[in-house]
């Protein structure tokens, strides 16, 4: 208890922070602050579990922490940190420019940011299948504002688009749930909906009950986390989204469903019948790849790009979900959150700089911003898969998992869409960085618009580095 109150204080600051701060500059300021400390906070906390020295914390009936749920809540508030942090760079520069920047939605933006971290905590932290479903459920809530903010006509429909879609694919995870909590029942058996219980229970449950509700929650988690063809409200909300915000849906949001799906998968994994479970998880996480990239060859938007490449970085993740290798899954994710949050918060940098967030209309990075040029040539190279970036050791670990276990037409779809994607991303982002700019592009705040993004894409480097193929196999084991 009174490690969830410790949690739960920097948040709460946060929060009255943006209802006294009468100025954009105090409140971010004071949020980038007491977001920080609540990183550290959640490194006190969590490092013991995370490096193994302790197994389990309970926190209250229906929430509990195990060493995959620790590392997850530290990348979130890594990742939060860092979102936070480039927001005072970002409503700054906002401020400005003229764009009309109000109080009261940069307000509204950060009451909304701390309550959807806070409830992608309770994703991590929920031991009870119906926890998970709320808050996973909540997140979609907190994060609808977080789109509509620039109040567009493409920002409302993103919106709208965003929490109609995952509205209802959050039903059928649902329904999902009611059926693992029925085959739970199987032969007069008190029923739970507790992870940790079903595991135990596992051998005992009805499969025909289980499997639907697998199916179910795997299509409901599956739109949430934007699976192909369950995807189509993803880019729209990267795009829309101000950059803060969509570092924080890319880096984030996806990992909490796909969090949700592995939950679940665990539980098939402890039945010892699940051959379909793995097989249907490997083949849409494959095609999820394939198709990804196969929409990377024709975008318009900067932040679209890296949209679709999130995706494609989904099937990836789900991919070593149905491997069966927890912590695969978790270097996957940490490498695609470090690189792609880099990627756009750089990106939000330019498209502040030039007016627009069109592909076309963008050029010269080089030229005028040669800091953010790096930056972002860097960054896309890791999230490509581009050694000595860590993606491409992770990524290198799923396909050799492939092949050990005799997926060999999934290994080859995922190498098919890896290497597109590479030539996709390299076609996009040529030219953006070289021709001439528009003389009114110019670099604004070269330190601290690059700090955050740098800092990210070091992690990233340093993950490539000190993995190494022994080590990794030894984790993955």
């Amino acid at each position: 208890m009174n490690d969830l109150i410790m949690a739960l204080i920097a948040p709460a600051l946060i929060i009255f922070a943006c209802l006294i701060a009468r100025s954009i500059s105090i409140l971010t300021k004071l949020a980038t602050g007491l977001i920080l400390c609540h990183l550290l906070v959640m490194i006190k906390i969590l490092m013991p579990l995370a490096i193994g020295n302790t197994t389990f914390l309970t926190l209250l009936p229906g929430f509990a922490i195990d060493r995959m749920s620790a590392l997850f809540l530290l990348l979130t508030a890594l990742i939060a940190s860092a979102s936070f942090a480039h927001a005072q760079v970002f409503f700054k520069q906002e401020e400005t420019s003229g764009h009309g920047l109000q109080t009261a939605y940069v307000r509204q933006y950060y009451i909304l940011a701390t309550l959807f971290v806070v409830a992608m905590m309770a994703v991590y932290a929920s031991d009870n299948l119906g926890f998970l479903w709320i808050s996973i459920e909540a997140t979609t809530l907190l994060s609808a504002g977080l789109v509509y903010f620039h109040r567009t006509k493409n920002a409302l429909e993103a919106t709208w688009k965003y929490f109609i879609i995952c509205s209802v694919g959050i039903a059928f995870a649902l329904l999902g749930t009611i059926f693992i909590f029925a085959s739970s029942q199987h032969d007069q058996q008190i029923g739970s909906l507790s992870c940790f219980e079903l595991v135990k229970l596992a051998p005992n449950l009805d499969l025909g009950s289980f499997k639907i509700g697998f199916i179910f929650c795997f299509l409901g988690y599956g739109t949430k986390a934007g699976i192909f063809p369950l995807h189509s409200w993803l880019p729209d909300a990267h795009s829309e989204a101000p950059a803060p915000a969509s570092a924080l849906l890319s880096g984030s949001l996806l990992n909490c469903a796909l969090f949700a799906i592995w939950r679940i998968y665990q539980i098939a994994q402890a039945t010892g019948r699940c051959q379909f479970i793995q097989d249907v998880t490997i083949w849409a996480g494959a095609v999820t790849v394939v198709a990804a990239a196969l929409f990377l060859v024709r975008q318009y938007g900067i932040k679209r790009l890296w949209a679709y490449s999130s995706i494609e970085n989904v099937g990836l993740m789900l991919v070593a979900i149905g491997l069966n290798s927890p912590f695969l899954f978790f270097l996957q994710a940490i490498n695609h959150s470090l690189a792609k949050v880099s990627l756009f918060l750089i990106s939000g940098n330019i498209i502040q700089s030039t007016g627009t967030k069109y592909l076309k209309d963008i050029r010269g990075v080089f030229r005028f911003a040669p800091v953010w040029g790096i930056v972002l040539a860097l960054s896309a190279l890791a999230v490509a898969g581009v050694p000595p970036f860590g993606s491409f050791v992770s990524e290198w670990m799923i396909l050799t998992e492939n092949f050990n276990l005799k997926y060999i037409i999934p290994a080859i779809l995922i190498i098919f869409g890896l290497t597109l994607t590479f030539i996709a991303v390299c076609l996009h982002i040529g030219p953006l960085l070289l021709g001439t700019p528009k003389s009114t592009s110019k670099i604004f705040r070269p330190i601290a618009s690059s700090v955050v993004p740098v800092t990210l894409l070091i992690g990233s480097l340093i993950l490539g580095l000190t993995v190494g193929y022994e080590g990794l196999i030894k984790v993955v084991r």
